[in-house]
């Protein structure tokens, strides 16, 4: 497994973060020597949004892969280059897929061969799509640095990939296998944790870039101060608790939590929306025979989200193509009017034409669910006595920038200070830069599961149950037992082993020790058959050989080193004390 520690020893020029979100991506760098005089001093690109010729910092992650399965295109020139294709109809066969990174957040069983459908519901291995689109933006970047003339060579990079906190280990493994089939070298590469990374922007910023900063000039992160970093993107919403330590360090205070509250659930909303109205049907038809259309009213509503405040009346102004209307009257034989006149939204809508007025209270009502479940979460916690003390909430992520947002919780929680930064959108972004350049500024983060491994034990009659009885080599064992490493809510120090445990092979010859990995929402798990436990999947480890063989008799002490980013594993031989070669897997069958 990939080691940040290693990289970090050895001398790296720069460090270049690739954030890869479930709406927009975006990728940035800075120079060490810059970085240790100036640590806000990143650079990023700025991404041309096609045809509208805006310029953005981060752009829409959205790949486009031909009919024979290559890649063409990402970003805004992906969305351009299909709605292009849309409007000569000369699409189908083509792969056009859009916010597709939730799938991991939503995915239990993840495999190497896990399938993504596309617009159209056709389908391509989602390892495929993702590593197309890490290296559209690692090529990007590096001709970036070409055209810069910088003169830095790729052995030179330290790549940052940033990932939600709350996802679990097997999805953290896919991303960092899908960035190493895009050509980033494992030992090169580390991943950040989304929420950590902002924090770690926040705390680097000065206090005029803050907004909601205390007038005094003191710094919001002084030694000793309690902050919760609500993260908000498009997809995920993540949580963590972080104190800063005497030296400017921080620790985590409570393990890292949220849900799929983010910015893409609004959009959600507003789709249900019309097809309370028009119907599936109609809907589906529409999306099929006139994609360009159908993306373009996406980027007017998210234009517009944006923009809705807690004090708007009256009612909002959409542009909806008058396809939409034309199918949906055609179909039905009905006026869309009527059709409106005789729902429950008589009075909260009205279509003319291509406008669609929405009420207001109906517009800001489909933020409804997001921010709910936003702000329930953040009640909870609050109340845990780990998270006790802290009275200031920094907002980031793109969605923070929603004035909707900001005023509920600044109303459902008036006694704590709210801090946004300018840029909330970039801080996972820079902040994953800052990360790379001090990984040791987080010094302990707190266990999210509790990690066994399942192992065999001798039957006794007084504490195991019948059921688990096994006999092997003409020994009772006792079966499916849980062999505890780490303890949810744990606080585990970064690099910091938990102790050793030995594993002997079951049988005399057995090469390769493949032990079962199981996380249990628990604290104390007995057995890896209970309804808290989870298979996550094997450690592998080379048997120790001893006058050329394995032996039952000659075991491999193990411990798996917490508090990272990634779980990571070390293995040493008995007999001759090495480490021994050991690596995990959690995505299946390879």
């Amino acid at each position: 497994s990939g080691n940040a520690l290693t990289m970090s020893k050895r001398n790296y020029l720069m460090v270049a973060a690739i954030d890869f979100g479930t709406t927009y991506s975006g990728y940035a760098f800075s120079f060490k020597h810059e970085f240790d005089k100036d640590p806000l001093k990143i650079s990023a690109n700025n991404w041309t949004a096609g045809s509208r010729g805006l310029v953005s910092l981060k752009t829409p992650t959205t790949v486009l892969i031909n009919s024979k399965k290559e890649f063409e295109a990402f970003g805004y020139e992906a969305e351009d280059k299909y709605a292009e294709l849309a409007e000569d109809e000369d699409h189908t066969g083509w792969y056009y897929y859009r916010r597709f990174k939730m799938m991991l957040f939503d995915k239990t069983d993840l495999t190497r061969r896990t399938m993504l459908k596309d617009l159209e519901g056709k389908e391509m291995p989602a390892m495929t799509v993702f590593s197309m689109s890490i290296r559209y933006l690692r090529n990007h970047l590096l001709e970036t640095l070409e055209t810069r003339d910088t003169g830095t060579n790729e052995s030179d990079i330290l790549w940052v990939l940033s990932v939600p906190a709350i996802w679990n280990d097997s999805a953290k493994q896919f991303m960092r296998e899908a960035a190493q089939n895009a050509g980033i070298n494992g030992e090169q590469l580390m991943i950040a944790l989304e929420p950590e990374a902002a924090s770690m922007f926040c705390k680097h910023l000065p206090v005029d870039r803050i907004l909601g900063a205390p007038d005094t000039g003191i710094s919001v992160f002084s030694p000793g101060t309690k902050y919760l970093v609500l993260d908000a993107g498009g997809g995920t919403v993540d949580i963590t608790v972080h104190e800063v330590l005497p030296d400017r360090k921080v620790r985590e205070l409570h393990k890292a939590s949220g849900g799929d509250w983010g910015g893409t659930q609004v959009d959600e909303a507003f789709k249900q929306l019309l097809i309370k109205i028009v119907g599936n049907d109609v809907m589906f038809r529409f999306s099929r025979d006139h994609t360009a259309d159908f993306l373009d009213m996406y980027r007017e509503f998210e234009t517009k989200k944006r923009a809705i405040k807690g004090d708007i009346e009256g009612k909002v102004t959409f542009k909806i193509p008058i396809a939409l209307k034309d199918i949906f009257e055609e179909t039905t034989s009905e006026d869309i009017k009527d059709a409106i006149a005789q729902s429950r939204y008589n009075a909260k809508l009205s279509w003319i034409g291509d406008k669609l007025r929405v009420d207001a209270d109906l517009m800001k009502g489909l933020f409804d669910s997001a921010i709910s479940g936003m702000t329930n979460h953040l009640r909870q916690l609050f109340n845990e006595p780990t998270v006790k003390g802290t009275d200031t909430i920094l907002l980031v992520g793109g969605f923070s920038d929603s004035p909707l947002l900001q005023e509920a919780v600044r109303k459902i929680f008036p006694l704590k200070r709210l801090i946004i930064p300018h840029e909330a959108g970039l801080a996972v972004l820079k902040g994953a830069v800052i990360f790379g350049h001090q990984p040791e500024s987080i010094s302990a983060r707190v266990a999210k599961y509790t990690y066994g491994i399942e192992v065999y034990r001798n039957f006794d009659p007084n504490i195991h149950p019948v059921s688990k009885n096994v006999v092997i080599d003409g020994i009772e064992k006792c079966k499916d037992i849980f062999s505890k490493h780490v303890e949810k809510g744990e606080t585990v120090i970064v690099g910091q082993a938990k102790p050793e445990q030995r594993y002997t092979p079951v049988e005399d010859g057995q090469k390769t020790l493949t032990m079962n990995v199981y996380v249990s929402t628990d604290r104390d798990p007995k057995f890896v058959s209970e309804s808290s436990c989870r298979f996550l999947g094997t450690l592998d480890v080379d048997a120790p050989v001893v006058n050329g063989k394995t032996s039952k008799e000659y075991g491999v002490w193990t411990k798996m080193i917490f508090g990272d980013t990634e779980l990571k594993v070390e293995a040493r031989d008995e007999k001759s004390n090495k480490v021994t070669r050991s690596s995990f897997n959690f995505l299946g069958q390879a």
